[in-house]
């Protein structure tokens, strides 16, 4: 097995570890508080704290890769770290005033963002945004320390790093919801936010030598703003619109923020782990393959990649959409969530989760294009997907409610790859696209074959426990379409059972 395919699988299991945490996380607080105008409060300051501030932190992170990784190559470790030590020093300045910016123009937010919210949900928000706002600073230090410990090549602790929020979330809203309401999910937010920056500052402490500075002088930071600018609007795009559905579903029933937001973490499972794993690990490699002009191998990189993220992601999209109702109910329905949330949840998910490889695909390709220090066609592709997205929002939700904001959503995702996809042929020119369309084929037509076996399943529905029923139904599918990847031979799959079985041939001549 080589040894991006041995750390993407490295990757994988931890981030399931760390998922499967989070999921837990969102079914306690499903079971705690429903789907409410509280949760709908919640949700919204979440949405506004990460568009103004994670995103930013996040955008700083991803130019920063190929900047260190280029003083790596061409200078030294010690002009690497002096370099990120200084930026880390000015952005937690930016972010300490605009931390406080945030507290004072919450209410201007709020009616930004929230105009149909009634009085008692935006005084709700209000207060959480305030809250939350005194700490961002470390949520800065979290995405740029994460970013430079996958630089150095140490993924373990920025893959593991959304733990404690889930951790401290389970522990906080179980023994203090009774005395503290909904705050209770606001402190354990808080509370998994400093055990985060915590936990990264610690691991870093024998790899990352920082020195307090702050030199605007050298043009180091002049040349990221100047990059960061189009890349918060291409990173941006997700959170930008999911604000974009924020705004409309609060003026839906009350509890439509909250189901929409239920129904993302559900396609953020899969989203989170597979191609969060591929990201972690191929976003240094494309930098690195940049710095040293191979764009030969930066091609070969991204179709491979997005190859091996379509033959994942197409089965899981299908037995989402298909068994939707099975899995909010397994999920979530416990508690305060109700038998019609679910429905609702259910109902969105089914137009939300078909974005989940164009997902993926937008951020490998995005990625290649910023390991070439290109952040204009990622900026164009964002841009056209959030005013598609805008416009199919304005008409769907009217006939579809919050079902027409996540199909609207799913729309414009799709469009953007297509649009990256584009440009990224003329950039570096062919890259194996007939094989590429080739494996895309293959993968479909054994994804037919699926469809037999769920509707086989549902004879069983009614004589198997929920889970049960559900993971025979999705094992015996999936079963069928890796049978069919095999006998069309398609070449990732390929590739990918013969480096697992020169793996395990290693491991046990080594036993011997």
């Amino acid at each position: 097995m080589n040894r991006t395919t041995k750390t993407i699988s490295y990757i994988t299991v931890i981030l399931l570890v760390s998922k499967l945490f989070g999921f837990v996380r969102e079914m306690v607080v499903a079971g705690y508080y429903g789907a409410t105008w509280q949760t709908d409060a919640y949700n919204m300051a979440i949405g506004i704290i990460n568009l103004f501030v994670a995103v930013l932190s996040m955008s700083v992170a991803t130019v920063v890769i190929p900047m260190y990784n280029h003083r790596l190559v061409q200078k030294s470790k010690k002009e690497a770290d002096a370099f990120a030590g200084n930026i880390l020093c000015i952005t937690s300045a930016a972010y300490g005033v605009l931390s406080l910016l945030g507290i004072i123009s919450a209410p201007v937010l709020i009616k930004m963002f929230a105009p149909s919210f009634d009085a008692e949900t935006a005084a709700l928000s209000l207060r959480f945004i305030r809250i939350m706002f005194m700490f961002t600073l470390f949520s800065n230090a979290v995405n740029f320390l994460g970013a430079i410990s996958r630089a150095n090549k140490r993924f373990f602790i920025p893959s593991l790093v959304s733990l404690p929020v889930s951790v401290s979330v389970i522990f906080f809203v179980t023994a203090f919801s009774g005395s503290m309401g909904i705050y209770a999910l606001v402190a354990g937010y808080i509370a998994g936010t400093l055990m985060q920056a915590a936990m990264i500052i610690l691991s870093l402490k024998n790899i990352f030598e920082f020195k307090p500075m702050f030199n605007f002088r050298n043009g180091d930071v002049k040349e990221i703003v100047i990059l960061c600018l189009p890349i918060l609007v291409s990173i941006g795009v997700d959170e930008i619109n999911v604000i974009v559905d924020k705004i409309l579903a609060s003026g839906l029933v009350e509890g439509s923020i909250t189901a929409m937001n239920y129904a993302t973490k559900l396609r953020a499972l899969p989203h989170g782990i597979i191609t969060a794993a591929v990201i972690s690990v191929i976003l240094p490699m494309f930098s690195r393959y940049a710095a040293k002009q191979d764009f030969g191998g930066l091609k070969n990189l991204a179709v491979k990649s997005m190859s091996g993220l379509f033959a994942i992601m197409l089965p899981v999209t299908l037995v989402c959409m298909y068994f939707s109702r099975e899995i909010v109910r397994i999920v979530y329905e416990r508690g305060a969530f109700t038998g019609e949330d679910t429905i609702i949840t259910a109902h969105i998910l089914v137009f939300m989760i078909p974005a989940l490889f164009f997902m993926g695909g937008c951020q490998v390709l995005n990625n290649a294009f910023y390991g070439m220090q290109d952040t204009k066609t990622p900026r164009l592709g964002a841009v056209i997907a959030v005013i598609a997205n805008i416009i199919l929002n304005i008409i769907l939700v009217r006939y579809m409610q919050a079902a027409g904001l996540a199909l609207a959503t799913s729309i414009a995702r799709i469009l953007n790859y297509i649009i990256l996809l584009i440009f990224f042929r003329r950039k570096c020119g062919a890259f194996g696209g007939k094989a590429f369309l080739s494996d895309i084929l293959k993968c479909s037509a054994a994804a037919l074959f699926m469809l037999p076996a769920f509707m086989l399943s549902g004879f069983f529905r009614d004589l198997l426990p929920g889970f049960v029923f559900l993971a025979a139904a999705s094992f015996i599918s999936l079963g069928i379409y890796a049978v069919l990847l095999y006998i069309l031979r398609v070449s990732v799959f390929i590739e990918i059972l013969n480096q697992a079985k020169s793996f395990l041939r290693k491991r046990a001549e080594k036993k011997q």
